[in-house]
């Protein structure tokens, strides 16, 4: 009876694994045919390949850009930090499921095989990744999260939760990337993720976005998402790097609540440099202000700051009560 359970369990190794990869390369240091040599996950593949988290065909390419299910993502990266989950089901993925369902992770796919075949999005890996590592957030939190931590770096120049992509099928080169961004965080075991919800006020602010504060969320409003009168003032004015700090420290430091904003002017106000504070209280004039003055006042159609050099307006920025943001300048 030993013996015959045995046969078992290397079987389902077997069928799970080959549902994985399809037929696995037997060596780590094959050349893939698929892979360039200046391809961006070349030495990631590498170390994934010498790992045995993922491997290539038997026609001896890697295919980086498949995309990967829910069930072979949770088995890569499981197998990375855990090794083989067994199980007395008989689907191949069974004990992953089950190891991922007693750590209280985003799947979907336990108990449901259509929805473990389903490719999985970026932004599901997040969800899963920050469960992992021991906290609970959804959707832009936990790739809020992961790009602060340094745990995914998205797919543009400066870390965004737009950049990220998150509604984007994972690739298959990509699954070991995460895999190792946490290995190389130091991260040697996977935690459950608790039951209740995390504070997204613990996340960091990304470089240039507007945090989160009070009851209101600050959020850039894009042309694409503005009314065409308010696309139309997005970004009059050129970029100003000089300011374009201020102005952001300036948003950093808003807490809205119940309607009312609360501020402390920032005190680094560039040399040569006017800042007025506009539409405080409802007020159609403009306010000169000097750094480190703390307002608090009932919105009323919005506020904004504007900043001069002379008689030359360099930056500006309207606040509305919902937390809309629009830029009167150009600005990365």
């Amino acid at each position: 009876m030993k013996t015959k359970s045995k046969s078992k369990m290397y079987r389902k190794m077997i069928i799970g694994f080959t549902v994985l990869t399809v037929i696995a390369t037997s060596f780590a240091d094959s050349k893939f045919t698929d892979i360039p040599a200046n391809y961006w996950a070349q030495d990631t593949i590498s170390w994934g390949v010498e790992r045995n988290i993922i491997q290539g065909y038997q026609d001896n390419t890697f295919k980086p850009d498949q995309n990967v299910t829910e069930a072979e993502f949770i088995t890569m990266f499981i197998n990375a930090f855990e090794g083989v989950q067994e199980s007395a089901d008989t689907y191949w993925a069974s004990g992953y499921y089950e190891y991922a369902k007693s750590h209280n992770w985003a799947i979907k796919g336990y108990g449901n095989t259509k929805a473990a075949s389903t490719k999985i999005n970026r932004t599901r890996v997040a969800e899963i990744v920050t469960g992992a590592v021991g906290v609970n957030y959804s959707g832009d939190n936990a790739i809020r999260y992961m790009l602060t931590k340094g745990l995914a770096e998205g797919r543009g120049s400066t870390p965004s939760v737009s950049g990220y992509q998150g509604s984007s099928l994972l690739k298959r080169s990509e699954a070991v990337q995460f895999i190792k961004n946490l290995m190389d965080k130091g991260v040697t075991e996977v935690r459950e993720r608790p039951t209740k919800p995390s504070d997204p006020k613990d996340i960091p602010a990304l470089p240039g976005e507007i945090s989160s504060n009070g009851d209101v969320t600050l959020k850039e409003l894009k042309k694409k998402d503005a009314t065409a009168d308010v696309a139309r003032a997005i970004e009059f004015m050129p970029k100003d790097a000089a300011s374009e700090p201020y102005i952001k420290e300036f948003l950093n430091n808003i807490i809205i609540k119940d309607g009312k904003a609360t501020f402390t002017v920032p005190k680094s106000i560039p040399k040569g440099y006017i800042v007025y504070l506009n539409g405080v209280d409802g007020s159609a004039y403009s306010l000169k202000v000097t750094g480190g003055e703390e307002k608090s006042f009932k919105i009323q159609d919005g506020f904004g700051l504007s900043m001069y050099v002379g008689t030359t307006a360099k930056q500006s920025i309207s606040i509305m009560e919902n937390g809309d943001v629009i830029w009167g300048a150009k600005h990365s």
